[in-house]
Parts: structure tokens; C-alpha cells; sequence
């Protein structure tokens, strides 16, 4: 039994990208790695159990004593007493400017920041990588970690889970802007995120859209080569089109070549700088089954269509709970195209497919197993 795992991830379309600087100077960014972390930089806010962040009424006075326990840590002076730790020794009215900014980051943690949304968080160094994670749990599950910093004085944030990185210099120029301001914690604008979330999980879905990425891992690139991965696109995306019309015609990997497929034909991203990524994004579920039939190209090559006219291909998706829409819509397609194409027009696709990735190392996020 062959066994095709999709790895697409759907993103609900309340799901949020978020900027986090890791603390100021970036000087947590390490340990926010590290421990799969994102917070505010606020020693001892020791938040009670909540279920919504509004039930904690003495939340102005709780930032109030952590900015007041950082300020004495960062101070350099180092008075004989630590600041009051008792709640009362704090009065709302009495809030600084700094007190009321830390108080909107700490909502934006703990109440905006929900459970599935990513965050970007950048290094100091402009040529640096930027991690990318998710959110593992919602903002009443606080996470402590204690900074050398601050001793005994534990930080609260967010488990993340990191998912991909993204050069620095590559994020938006809004991000950019935003990061040479004090704001810790930002919203991503949105027509950045289509690229955030092929950085963070390759293949994608959305109520509107389908979107996958094609690394290129080699140092070497030639034009032939980008020529047999476009073609083996254009390859698919005509008999995906032929499959959904009812077709039985499919067209051999040449043929299709120089199709005239302008009209179906996905939107394409490139960033090929050996190594590098080409991403396809469409309405239709097309880079999905692209990314699918490249993966079995390449590891099963043309014994995939015995096993498709035996029924012995299975497919899942390991980022989706079972009964995922998009599993029954790829498996359709693919054990279709391939009962359809035959023997002898799949074997020359996975021929050219094959040499494009031997050479360049181009492969997908879908994993095929025996």
C-alpha cells in the first residue's frame, strides 16, 4: 500500500499574522526560540486563572508592578528595595504612559492573540532569519519562562510552535517600517500574509484559495531545468482541468507543455536563487494536486499507475483532523489522471520530472510513503 500525505493546511479565516518583536533590543529573541515562546517583556505580571482576560480586574495594577519590578532591574542602581509587590501599593489612576502601552500589549497577547494565528518574530540583524510560528493554545493558557535578566521574575506569554523562517530583508516594508518604532506587537497586513503562510506550512487552503511551494534546495539551476518544472506544471494543470470536465483525453507531458492553459493556469510566485522556492496559488485546488503528482513523479515514478488501477494508494493529510475536503478532492484527481494518462504518458512526465530534480532538488511538501 502506497500512502500520499497532503500536509496542507486550512486556515479558517479568522486566523491572524502578527509581528513580535522579542523584547527591547531584541535582546530575547534567542531564548523566545528556544523555548517556543512569545510574550511581553514584563517580569512578574503573574496573571490568576482566567477564561477571558477581562475577568482579571486588577490587570492595570498587575502591569503596573511588572513595569515598575523591569524599570529597577534595568535601572543599573539597583536600590535596596525591590519596588511593592503587594497589588494595592498600585493605583490605576496613577498610570505612566509606559504602564498604558504595556497594558495594550498585554491584551494583545492574552486577548487578540488567539489560538492558530501565527507570529513573526525578527532578529536584530537585518540579514538575519525570521522564525515563524503558531499559536499551540488559547490566551488563557499562559506560558512562563524566567530571563536571566530578571531573576526569579518569570515572563508570561504564549506557546508557539515555529514552523518556517523567512529572511528579514524579505519581510514587507510595513513590518520594517513598524519595527523601527517601539510597538512590540503588531497586525501583519494582509496581503502579506499569502506569503507568511507558504513560508510556515508549504501547501495551504483557504475558503478562497489553494497555495503550494516548491523548494529548490540545489546550488544549480539551468534554464532546461526551469523548463521541465514549468512544463511538468502546465502538464498537470491541463489534465486537472480535463479530469474536472469529464474528460477522458489527457494530454502527454509534451502536448501539454504549450497548452493553451491561460485560463486555469494557477498564479505563480518565483524566488529561485539556487536554492530557492517557486509557489503556485489558485482558486481551484490545481497546486495542491500539482504538488501531489510531483511528489509521486519523483518517488514512485511510473509503477504509480499500476498502483493507481489496483487501488493501492491511500492519501491523508497530517495537518488536517480526518474527513479533510481537500484529501477526497486531490485523491480524485490524481488516481484519475493516472488510470487516464497510462503507463507510457506518465513514465515520460516522470522522466523529465526526475532529471529537473536531480539536478536542482526541487521537491514539495507532500510525503509519499510505501
Amino acid at each position: 500500500m502506497i500512502t500520499i500525505d497532503i500536509s496542507t493546511k486550512f486556515i479558517e479565516e479568522y486566523t491572524r499574522i502578527y509581528v513580535v518583536r522579542p523584547g527591547a533590543h531584541y535582546r530575547l529573541f534567542t531564548q523566545f526560540i528556544d523555548e517556543g515562546f512569545v510574550g511581553p517583556e514584563l517580569p512578574s505580571l503573574e496573571l490568576p486563572t482566567f477564561e477571558k482576560l477581562s475577568d482579571v480586574k486588577d490587570l492595570t495594577e498587575r502591569v503596573m508592578r511588572s513595569v515598575a519590578i523591569r524599570r529597577w532591574h534595568t535601572s543599573g542602581q539597583r536600590e535596596a528595595m525591590l519596588p511593592a509587590r503587594e497589588l494595592q501599593s498600585y493605583q490605576p489612576k496613577a498610570a505612566d504612559r509606559a504602564t498604558s502601552q504595556f497594558l495594550r500589549v498585554t491584551k494583545a497577547y492574552f486577548s487578540e492573540l488567539k489560538k492558530g494565528d501565527l507570529v513573526i518574530v525578527p532578529p536584530i540583524n537585518f540579514r538575519g532569519m525570521a522564525e515563524i510560528g503558531e499559536i499551540l493554545e488559547g490566551p488563557s493558557a499562559v506560558k512562563e519562562i524566567v530571563v536571566q535578566r530578571y531573576p526569579g521574575e518569570p515572563l508570561s506569554g504564549r506557546t508557539v510552535k515555529w514552523m518556517g523562517s523567512i529572511p528579514k530583508a524579505d519581510l514587507p516594508a510595513q513590518a520594517l517600517d513598524a519595527l523601527q518604532k517601539p510597538t512590540s506587537i503588531f497586525l501583519l497586513a494582509r496581503n502579506s500574509w499569502p506569503q507568511i503562510f507558504r513560508r510556515a506550512y508549504g501547501s495551504y487552503s483557504t475558503a478562497a484559495e489553494f497555495s503550494s511551494i516548491f523548494e529548490i534546495t540545489s546550488e544549480n539551476f539551468r534554464t532546461t531545468d526551469d523548463f521541465y518544472i514549468q512544463a511538468f506544471f502546465n502538464f498537470v494543470v491541463a489534465n486537472t482541468q480535463a479530469v474536472s470536465e469529464g474528460r477522458k483525453d489527457m494530454q502527454g507531458f509534451k502536448e501539454a507543455a504549450f497548452a493553451d492553459i491561460k485560463a486555469i493556469a494557477p498564479d505563480l510566485f518565483t524566488n529561485v536563487n539556487s536554492p530557492g522556492g517557486i509557489s503556485l496559488k489558485s482558486s481551484m485546488i490545481t497546486p495542491i494536486v500539482i504538488a501531489a503528482m510531483l511528489a509521486i513523479a519523483i518517488v514512485l515514478g511510473p509503477e504509480a499507475v499500476a498502483a493507481a488501477e489496483s487501488g493501492q494508494i491511500v492519501f491523508g493529510n497530517s495537518m488536517a483532523p480526518a474527513g479533510d475536503p481537500c484529501v477526497a478532492q486531490v485523491s480524485e484527481q490524481v488516481v484519475t489522471q493516472l488510470r487516464l494518462l497510462g503507463f507510457d504518458k506518465w513514465a515520460e512526465a516522470c522522466h523529465f520530472a526526475r532529471e529537473a530534480a536531480e539536478r536542482t532538488g526541487v521537491n514539495s511538501n507532500v510525503l509519499v510513503g510505501r
